[in-house]
């Protein structure tokens, strides 16, 4: 009984998740991303997860070989970069305020992680420091 709810809540969680290594079935503008911004560096798990996870605000979901993970909303606009490996992500998948304030204040800081939300986008340093951003990318405050 026990093995059969266990192989019943796996295969539950597993039909709204598709994994494979193709960009193919990602929309065009996040494959544009990619290409853009991680052109150098393979793709090793691409996830699309269903609508019923009405948690997640994902729709797809990238792994790269460096630990990068992009994630990416329905119509393929990125949402979330996060560096699992504290890889520094390339300032150039950043949106243009964004970085161009990290540069102008932050020139030495290595970016490993970003995350857009409706009203607000956050950056993570690797020296833990938090920068916010509002929607428009206008510095807002450090944590």
């Amino acid at each position: 009984m026990k093995k059969e709810i266990v192989s019943a809540f796996f295969a539950l969680f597993s039909i709204g998740m598709f994994a494979q290594t193709s960009t193919g079935n990602l929309p065009g503008t996040a494959q544009n991303f990619i290409k853009q911004h991680f052109s150098s560096v393979s793709v090793t798990g691409v996830e699309e997860n269903s609508n019923w996870k009405i948690w997640e605000d994902e729709k797809y979901e990238v792994k790269l070989a460096n630990g990068i993970e992009l994630d990416f909303d329905e119509n393929g606009n990125i949402i979330e970069i996060d560096s699992q490996n504290n890889e520094a992500l390339p300032m150039t998948a950043l949106p243009a305020k964004v970085a161009s304030y990290l540069q102008a204040n932050h020139a030495d800081a290595e970016v490993i992680g970003w995350e857009k939300q409706d009203k607000e986008q956050e950056v993570e340093l690797a020296s833990g420091i938090e920068v916010e951003f509002d929607a428009q990318g206008n510095f807002r405050k450090l944590d």
